[in-house]
């Protein structure tokens, strides 16, 4: 077992294991935003480092609007990009796909966060 949970939201629980000959498995969250917040933050990476892609750099914006950190988990929220910031588009529930459909990305809100720019997830491309 590489990954067994992750301090996420959306996105947990989600695991990774490997078998001894490579094989990988994959487990996703039930609810659809949580399962989406784990493939673009597992699945994606996961397949792009097996069929040696390169890491994209991290992309970091300012984010306006309002948006509440969780004291202890990561926050993945769907955003709207509009050059260097990034705007809340809402509907961030973890049963919900309609904020994700709106989104050009996710914002990566670390726990506590308190204003600082934040690094973002590209939903495409």
């Amino acid at each position: 077992m590489r990954v067994a949970g992750v301090a996420c939201r959306p996105g947990h629980p989600q695991l990774l294991a490997v078998f001894p000959d490579g094989r990988c498995v994959v487990g996703l969250p039930g609810n659809p935003f949580a399962a989406l917040g784990a493939c673009v933050t597992l699945v994606e990476p996961l397949v792009g480092a097996l069929a040696g892609r390169l890491v994209k750099p991290a992309v970091t914006v300012e984010l306006r609007g309002a948006v509440v950190a969780h004291p202890r988990d990561t926050r993945l929220v769907p955003v709207v990009l509009s050059g260097s910031t990034a705007a809340p588009v809402g509907h961030d529930r973890p049963g919900t796909l309609w904020g994700a459909a709106l989104a050009d990305a996710l914002a990566v809100v670390p726990p506590g966060w308190s204003g600082s720019p934040v690094e973002v997830l590209h939903l495409s491309g």
